[in-house]
């Protein structure tokens, strides 16, 4: 009887015991499932965002090169003696990536190129039937961008036409930029997937480049897809009409299994031109990278069935410290994804606005440009063309001088800002009364003032202020901030100077009551090429520096300056400097 009772206790110890099993086992595989869910979801986030940097880095490339090209076009010159051969040759030393950048005559002849040994000098495209893209630059005015062609050399490159005009509407030519495929991507995937492959395609499903297949380069991928999943036919079609998107398919290695993969697939939209790159990673890779997370599970589950045979009553004790120390490590995994991501996706916004800044400087230089030149060649022929009185020789020639003096104030800050960020700007220190100083900066805006009618107000202490400083640089911070404070403020209004004495520093104002500043925008005027009014339709010109280059030069001093504005009332500038700043802290400060 005991016997047989002892049988069945046994028994019912076992099926216990087997049910606790079972159901760690259940629990531990539906866990596994789990993060391994999440896993995967992560990492295509992650490689989405790869294919996004890929996608914005062949973009700002081709860009840098084509903006290059287009504003040597536009500018209002002569075609030179040797036809661009040494504009050329400096664009392509100082820019990675062109194969040869040439220049065809409006006869359709190639007549100038760098390198020379890589330009078919005297080569018409009439005579050879090559004149179509030739023929699409001079009726639309417009950049064109080949579909990529094989050289000579058996390379795959794009070729870039952009056309040439003296003047406004007389068409020159064109300029031919030979741009290699290979170049393009050894200059803009730096990334590596060590498991998986980078390419990118045309919207003709051709094939540019494979990190792991060179010798497919040309191929349309329609006809050297060899899986018989048809969602990797569906995946190139979305990337041959420019969409973005991440999915999986099935692929045969090469060994001949199928093997899923998981793919990201970003487009690349540029000038007419249409790519796609797509980012592939084989899945068994990434479960690979969440085996230590199963090592342990699996170690947690021994351990368990373990203290369940040996330690029943202390098994939920350790159950919960596991379970504890698995969240753990599944939270560090995923925080360090989401750190990842985070960190692409920054690189990403970066490089957009890079991008953007680029573009906006390259269009805002080119006006500020073409103005002032425009006004000097339309007075220069007036006087070469027409007889006129000395009065009006004089007034053109005052016009002249002022639109090149515009120039030159232009080129001094584009170098005063380079000096600043690189820490070359150089200070001259003495003692200066800071009376005389605004006196002098009042005489240089006197005329600007009373031509729209402006009252200027300045406000000096009883006793008389010497600071140590640059005199010549802070003279140019009270005429930069006069200047716009005149700009922005309409006719008949006020801009005032105020002067006081902290102690160990001086500090100035000046307030007027113009248009004022955005709240949003006022954390960013001191940033170079910024402008409030970025629109092309602007009112007030400029090159975006002037805040820039006086921020350089009162934080350069040991100063700091701020703003206050209220939007439709008007702004305050106020900085401060110390009065007795020595000459080796200016040393001090150009070094560091």
């Amino acid at each position: 009887m005991f016997a047989k009772k002892s049988r069945w206790n046994a028994i019912i110890v076992l099926i216990i015991t087997m049910l606790f099993i079972s159901s760690i086992l259940f629990l531990g595989i539906r866990a596994n499932a789990e993060v391994e869910e999440q896993f995967i979801d992560q990492f295509a986030q992650g490689q989405t965002s790869q294919a996004q940097q890929i996608s914005n880095g062949i973009t700002t490339f081709l860009n840098e090169k084509v903006t290059m090209l287009e504003v040597l076009s536009i500018q209002p010159h002569q075609i030179p003696d040797d036809n661009f051969t040494r504009t050329f040759e400096n664009i392509y030393e100082k820019s990675k990536g062109f194969y040869v950048i040439e220049y065809v005559d409006k006869n359709g002849t190639i007549v100038s190129g760098y390198p020379e040994e890589n330009t078919p000098l005297g080569y018409n495209l009439y005579e050879n039937e090559r004149s179509i893209p030739f023929d699409i630059v001079r009726e639309t005015g417009k950049t064109y961008i080949t579909d990529p062609l094989t050289t000579f050399e058996k390379e795959l490159a794009i070729y870039v036409w952009v056309p040439v005009y003296v003047g406004e509407d007389e068409f020159e030519g064109a300029f031919i930029a030979v741009i290699e495929i290979d170049k393009i991507t050894e200059e803009t995937i730096k990334t590596e997937n060590p498991a998986g492959y980078i390419y990118l395609i045309n919207d003709n499903a051709r094939l540019l480049y494979d990190s792991a297949e060179t010798d497919l380069i040309g191929k349309n991928y329609f006809d050297i897809i060899n899986e018989p999943d048809v969602s990797r036919l569906e995946i190139i079609g979305m990337q041959t009409e420019g969409l973005s998107g991440s999915g999986t398919f099935s692929e045969r290695n090469e060994n001949g299994f199928l093997e899923q993969k998981i793919i990201s697939y970003e487009p690349v939209i540029w000038k007419n031109q249409q790519w796609s790159v797509g980012v592939v990673t084989p899945l068994w890779y990434v479960e690979s990278l969440v085996q230590s997370i199963y090592v342990k599970q699996g170690l947690f589950a021994m351990i368990s069935v373990a203290f369940i045979l040996f330690i029943g009553s202390f098994i939920a004790l350790i159950l919960f410290s596991w379970n504890k120390t698995l969240e753990d490590e599944v939270q560090s995994k995923t925080s360090e994804l989401e750190k990842s991501n985070e960190y692409l996706q920054n690189a990403n916004r970066k490089l957009k606005e890079l991008d953007r800044l680029k573009n906006d400087f390259v269009s805002m230089v080119s006006h500020e440009l073409k103005t002032p030149l425009t006004a000097m060649k339309t007075s220069s022929e007036f006087m070469k063309e027409t007889e006129c009185d000395p009065e009006v020789k004089e007034e053109m020639l005052d016009l002249i001088i002022r639109n090149i003096d515009r120039q030159s104030r232009m080129v001094d800050d584009l170098l005063d800002i380079s000096r600043i960020e690189s820490g070359r700007m150089k200070f001259n220190p003495e003692d200066v009364n800071i009376r005389e100083i605004i006196e002098t900066s009042l005489q240089t805006v006197e005329k600007q003032a009373k031509d729209k009618g402006i009252n200027l107000k300045v406000g000096y202490p009883q006793e008389s202020l010497t600071i140590r400083t640059d005199k010549d640089k802070l003279i140019r911070v009270f005429v930069n901030l006069l200047t716009n404070a005149i700009k922005f403020t309409p006719h008949e209004g006020d801009v005032e100077i105020s002067v006081t004495d902290t102690g160990d520093n001086i500090q100035a104002s000046i307030k007027d009551n113009g248009i004022g500043i955005p709240p949003e925008k006022r954390d960013k005027i001191f940033d170079k090429f910024y402008q409030v009014d970025s629109t092309a339709t602007r009112k007030a010109g400029g090159t975006g520096l002037g805040l820039a280059i006086i921020k350089g030069i009162i934080d350069g001093q040991g100063g700091n300056i701020f703003v206050e504005s209220d939007n439709g009332k008007g702004s305050t500038f106020t900085f401060r400097l110390p009065k007795e700043l020595k000459e080796e802290d200016f040393t001090e400060i150009e070094q560091h």
